[in-house]
């Protein structure tokens, strides 16, 4: 029992002891080396502050330079148009019709160019109930479209034609069988053959002191190398029939409508 009572005796100080160095330690801390660190940090603050006031008072700003320069040369730059330079040549810049330029200009696209013409013609063609475009070939064949006017409605086909070989022949579409038959025969297939390309210019006049007296027409001829072909009519009359053109075949007449390839700028 004794040994019980100095322990417990004991150990009741103990906590009390520490209990009292923490209440001790607390209050010093907080009431004493808070409060030092406190009065240090304000003391240094001010001492920034008081610095900070000296630098602006004693600072100045930058001086802004409002003065503009080279201003008279840029308002006259502005105020006053470029002077006026004249083309030293300006036949560069002559164009085809459509806007097609003389250097971008193919033979593939002249061809391509005239059977569009020759299509858009089919429909104003001579009166005639069959008609004919040659669209190309080798020397031993040709390609040759053949429109043929049946129950009021134009029915096309194509036909690969050799030579001594009549162009066109029936064909069964549908429920309807059509004569293309042309009664005109194939003589002959020039693959490359040369053909006049004429091109129209406008050139603008100037005197010597370059001012503007008006323009005049000019015309250049060329030589293109395109295909043609030479056929016979059912009459024996012997035509020639070049790449994109179209034959109207009449009641008693068969008229080339030719493709004249120029143009005019």
């Amino acid at each position: 029992m004794d040994i019980k009572n100095f322990i417990f005796k004991y150990i009741e100080k103990l906590i009390l002891g520490i209990t009292v160095c923490y209440l001790i330690y607390t209050f010093v801390h907080n009431f004493i080396i808070l409060n030092l660190e406190t009065h240090r940090m304000d003391t240094k603050l001010l001492s920034l502050s008081s610095t900070i006031d000296r630098k602006l008072k004693a600072s100045t700003s930058p001086a802004i330079d409002t003065e503009l320069k080279d201003a008279a040369q840029l308002e006259q730059r502005l105020a006053t148009p470029p002077s006026v330079s004249f083309l030293q040549r300006h036949q560069v810049f002559s164009k085809f019709s459509k806007g097609e330029a003389v250097s971008e200009v193919t033979t593939r696209d002249l061809l391509k160019k005239q059977e569009l013409e020759a299509t858009r013609r089919l429909e104003g063609a001579p009166p005639g109930n069959i008609e004919f475009i040659f669209k190309g070939g080798t020397t031993d064949m040709a390609l040759i479209q053949v429109r043929k006017l049946y129950k009021d409605k134009w029915w096309v086909e194509s036909f690969v034609v050799e030579k001594e070989k009549t162009i066109g022949e029936m064909r069964i579409i549908g429920n309807d069988t059509v004569n293309f038959d042309t009664q005109c025969k194939l003589i002959e297939i020039i693959p490359l053959a040369q053909k006049p390309f004429v091109i129209k210019k406008t050139v603008a006049l100037r005197d010597e002191k370059g001012e503007f007296l008006g323009t005049s027409i000019t015309e250049e001829t060329h030589m293109i190398s395109t295909s043609k072909i030479v056929f016979e009519t059912k009459k024996g009359e012997s035509c020639n029939l070049w790449i994109g053109e179209l034959v109207n075949i009449g009641t008693d007449t068969i008229t080339v409508q030719p493709t004249n390839i120029s143009s005019t700028n």
